[in-house]
């Protein structure tokens, strides 16, 4: 990399999920904390930017809770020392349609992210388990996914959970259907994770929306992801990098391609800074 352009940086954004840790994986290397406690003496800012509710981001990251900005649901909701700045929500109805849509084996993987709270269908305990234990979500069961949705909870993204291969989980049928929609897309968010969440929402949005506060320009930021739920991120910057075990297609269009997550290729990059 560059160091003029490594100099200029004053944001750097990091998706979470295979990009910061491998998929399935909750524990994260200390050595960022340290790395983003000396980024932030510099001036420099770490924002984490994630399919991830702010709820399950917040364990990941106790030790720089405060020294860091969040960017979850896709771009849906920003949190900064815990108080959302800016928050976009999916109508209630809406939701229920889409979930509906779904066969009775993807509901029960499917857990819907609000500003009230996580839910997830009571009837599959096994992954309501997963959801408190591996993502330290508090997960409200619903009676029925999602009918029994209460109203207004303010849904900002869904998602649904595959162990072996989440979008083949969900169908090329539903994929299809609701990327038509004026208000929906439906993407990967990993090999285990599928996203729905708003068209006109996401990381890319989110990230503008960002720079605007803190008054940043593009060439001074740096983003980093692995996935297509990334796409909106790393197009809307020069400096875009895509972690070495990315898919090819977030290769394509990225400036840098670092080392795997695996090897921490977050960590190395924080470490040029």
């Amino acid at each position: 990399m560059d160091k003029e352009m490594l100099s200029k940086i004053k944001l750097v954004c990091s998706d979470v999920d295979g990009t910061l840790v491998e998929e399935g994986k909750a524990g994260l290397n200390p050595e960022y904390y340290d790395e983003i406690k000396r980024l932030k003496e510099k001036g420099i800012m770490f924002a984490v930017v994630s399919g991830r509710s702010y709820a399950a981001s917040k364990p990941l990251f106790a030790p720089v809770i405060d020294d860091i900005i969040f960017i979850n649901d896709n771009g849906a909701v920003l949190t900064y020392q815990g108080k959302t700045i800016k928050a976009h929500t999916i109508p209630d109805e809406l939701i229920k349609d889409m979930v509906n849509d779904l066969t009775d084996e993807v509901k029960e993987v499917t857990y819907i992210s609000s500003l009230t709270g996580a839910y997830a269908w009571k009837k599959n305990q096994e992954f309501c388990r997963i959801l408190r234990e591996d993502f330290f979500l508090q997960v409200t069961e619903l009676e029925e996914m999602a009918d029994s949705l209460p109203e207004g909870a303010g849904v900002m993204s869904f998602g649904m959970y595959d162990p072996i291969d989440a979008e083949a989980a969900v169908g090329h049928k539903f994929i299809e259907k609701w990327n038509q929609h004026e208000l929906i897309k439906a993407v990967p968010g990993g090999q285990y994770w599928f996203n729905v969440m708003q068209k006109n929402v996401d990381k890319g949005v989110a990230l503008k929306e960002l720079m605007e506060m803190y008054d940043v320009k593009p060439e001074e930021v740096m983003a980093i992801g692995d996935n297509m739920n990334d796409m909106g991120m790393l197009t809307s910057i020069p400096n875009s990098v895509a972690i070495g075990n990315a898919r090819e297609e977030v290769k394509a269009v990225c400036k840098y391609v670092a080392d795997t997550n695996e090897n921490d290729g977050v960590l190395q990059i924080l470490k040029m800074l």
